[in-house]
C-alpha cells in the first residue's frame, strides 16, 4: 500500500468530468489519482507542478497529461486559471487508448486561443445535463487528436490491446507488489507471451518496465516524503532494506540517501 494519499476528484459512476481549475493559492501535498487520466490545461497561473519526481515550473499556456497513480502537487505564486479534463480508459477505444499513452507529461501550447475555445464548448456541453454521451465522445476525441497534435509527435498506430492493459495495470498496482508472471496470469496469457506483446509495442522486456515502474515511485517517495528509508524499502516490498538500497544504487549509481539529499538541495 503507498505512502502517499490517493486523491478522488470523479464519482465511481463517472467515465467523464470537465471543469474550471479552482482559481486559488493553496499549496497541495504530493498525492496521487487512481482510476483515471488528468489533462490540466492552464491559461494563467505562476509557480511550480511536482511530478513524480521533477519539478515543472508553471509558464502558460501550458498542458499537464498524468496517468493513473502518478503522484504530483502544486505551489502556485499566482492563481491559475484554465481546465481540468478527467477520464477514465472505459472511455477509450483502442486508438484513442494509443495516443493517450504517447502523450508527453507537459505539453506547450503557443497559440492557445483555439484550443481554449474547444474546451470551453466542451465544458458548456458537458455541463448541459440533455447533452447525449455521443456528443460529448466527439469532443472527448477532438480534444486528445489536438493535444496529441501540439505535442509535436504523430501517433503510432495501437499496439495489441494487451500491451495496453499492462500498461494500465502497471500504474494502479504497487510498485513492487508483483512480478512478470502475476501480470501475465491477470492477463490470462503465458510469460512468453506478455514478454512478445511488450517487445513489438516499445523494445522492452516486462521486466523492464517492472524495473522503471519501481525506480520510479522510489524515487517519488525519496523526494516527495521524509519516511525513513526501511520503510520506503517495505512499501516497495522489499524483503530486506540493503536489497532495495542495492537495486536502487546499481540502476542509479546512487544510494537512497544520496539521491534524497540531492533532490532536497533542488528545493
Amino acid at each position: 500500500m503507498s505512502i502517499l494519499p490517493f486523491k478522488s476528484k470523479i464519482g465511481q459512476e463517472q467515465i467523464l468530468k470537465i471543469s474550471p481549475f479552482k482559481e486559488v493559492i493553496k499549496p497541495t501535498v504530493p498525492h496521487k489519482h487512481a482510476g483515471y487520466f488528468e489533462l490540466i490545461v492552464l491559461s494563467d497561473g505562476a509557480g511550480e507542478h511536482v511530478i513524480d519526481d521533477i519539478t515543472y515550473e508553471i509558464n502558460p499556456p501550458m498542458i499537464f497529461f498524468l496517468k493513473p497513480g502518478q503522484t504530483h502537487c502544486w505551489n502556485f505564486t499566482r492563481i491559475p486559471k484554465g481546465y481540468v479534463v478527467l477520464f477514465k480508459e472505459e472511455l477509450l477505444d483502442a486508438q484513442l487508448l494509443a495516443l493517450v499513452y504517447q502523450l508527453n507529461i507537459l505539453i506547450d501550447v503557443q497559440d492557445s486561443r483555439a484550443y481554449m475555445q474547444l474546451l470551453a464548448l466542451f465544458h458548456e456541453e458537458y455541463a448541459q445535463t440533455q447533452t447525449e454521451v455521443p456528443v460529448l465522445m466527439a469532443y472527448m476525441r477532438l480534444l486528445l487528436e489536438k493535444t496529441a497534435a501540439l505535442s509535436g509527435k504523430d501517433p503510432k498506430p495501437p499496439a495489441n490491446a494487451l500491451y495496453y492493459q499492462f500498461k494500465s495495470l502497471l500504474h494502479i498496482t504497487d510498485a513492487g507488489a508483483k512480478n512478470v508472471k502475476d501480470y501475465a496470469d491477470e492477463l490470462n496469457i503465458s510469460t512468453h507471451q506478455l514478454i512478445q506483446v511488450c517487445r513489438e509495442a516499445n523494445g522492452k522486456t516486462p521486466s523492464m518496465m517492472l524495473t522503471e515502474r519501481l525506480l520510479l515511485e522510489a524515487k517519488t517517495l525519496l523526494s516527495a516524503t521524509d519516511h525513513p528509508i526501511k520503510e520506503i524499502a517495505h512499501v516497495l516490498h522489499f524483503t530486506d532494506t540493503s536489497h532495495f538500497v542495492k537495486f536502487f544504487k546499481t540502476n542509479t549509481n546512487l544510494t537512497p540517501g544520496a539521491y534524497r539529499e540531492l533532490s532536497q538541495s533542488r528545493h
